[in-house]
């Protein structure tokens, strides 16, 4: 099995199981926490870079979407991880 393969395999079936849906989600809520609070301080709105911090840190999603997008940013991150550190073997 080539790397490319694992990717797509721990991409596709990694959300499929509850302990890692779980793990996505919150692995995914931390990512986009930080991505959008990094944005807010970039453009020099420190008020508002705390209020995405509380916003995406404490608040739960208000939509399947939300949900999903943060799965999806959780595993997209975490796979390439993956295939970063076993490319170096």
């Amino acid at each position: 099995m080539s790397l490319e393969t694992g990717l797509v395999k721990y991409c596709v079936n990694t959300p499929l199981t509850i302990v890692g849906f779980l793990s996505m989600y919150a692995f995914g809520g931390v990512i986009l926490t930080f991505l959008n609070t990094f944005h807010e301080i970039l453009s020099g709105n420190f008020i508002e870079a705390f209020f995405e911090y509380f916003i995406f840190s404490a608040l739960p999603p208000t939509s399947v979407y939300q949900v999903l997008l943060t799965v999806a940013a959780g595993t997209t991150v975490a796979g390439l991880k993956w295939y970063v550190a076993m490319s170096r073997r």
